[in-house]
């Protein structure tokens, strides 16, 4: 239906600051999941939760399939296609001299015509994700987002029953789709999240 929103929530396998990337006052995805790149437009959220085993900045987590939890929430504010990000968001490129932007995820400079140069990156992408994470085209800008990550991943009380496959897309009148949100925005402040204690 056209003008409906919708929740993407996905399982993620790896929470590295990379994707998403929360750094610099805005949430972004640039690389990884190309069909919610692609498909969600602005007013959408996403959503990226725990997966039995996701491996963290430092260590590896492990989650029981009952227990799954929320590494983060953002609302798509602006979709740009990759090469223009190049352009616009310098400070989100890959720099090994500053642990934070060490995962920059801004790793795809245009060149001429259709050609990405892929710049080396903390997020482990090389040669082998270079045609995946350019059939997304485009990279999620959120500035509104609450990203808890791994390690302070936070449970949700949903629907019975509700769980998060690879990838779950739920129109925002659902009421798993209102439960998420409404328990996050109503609980915390926008930004990366630190715990209380």
């Amino acid at each position: 239906m056209k003008g409906e929103r919708f929740l993407y929530c996905y399982k993620m396998t790896h929470d590295t600051g990379f994707a998403p990337n929360p750094y610099h006052g805005v949430l972004t995805l640039a690389t990884c999941k190309p069909t919610i790149r692609r498909c969600a437009e602005i007013g959408y959220w996403i959503s990226g939760w725990t997966s039995n085993k996701v491996q963290g900045k430092k260590q590896k987590y492990t989650f029981s399939d009952d227990s799954q939890k929320l590494i983060y929430l953002a609302k798509v504010s602006d979709k740009m296609l990759i090469k223009d990000y190049w352009e616009k968001y310098p400070e989100k490129r890959p720099s090994p001299n500053d642990w934070v932007n060490d995962f920059g995820d801004n790793i795809y400079e245009p060149l001429s015509g259709d050609d990405f140069h892929q710049h080396n990156n903390g997020g482990g992408h090389n040669s082998t994700n270079i045609k995946r994470d350019l059939s997304g085209k485009y990279v999620l800008i959120c500035n509104e987002f609450y990203y808890f990550g791994v390690e302070n991943a936070i449970p949700i009380n949903v629907e019975k029953g509700f769980v998060v496959h690879r990838l779950n897309k739920l129109s925002l009148e659902n009421n798993s789709a209102k439960k998420i949100i409404d328990q996050v925005i109503n609980n915390y402040k926008p930004g990366i999240v630190y715990p209380l204690s």
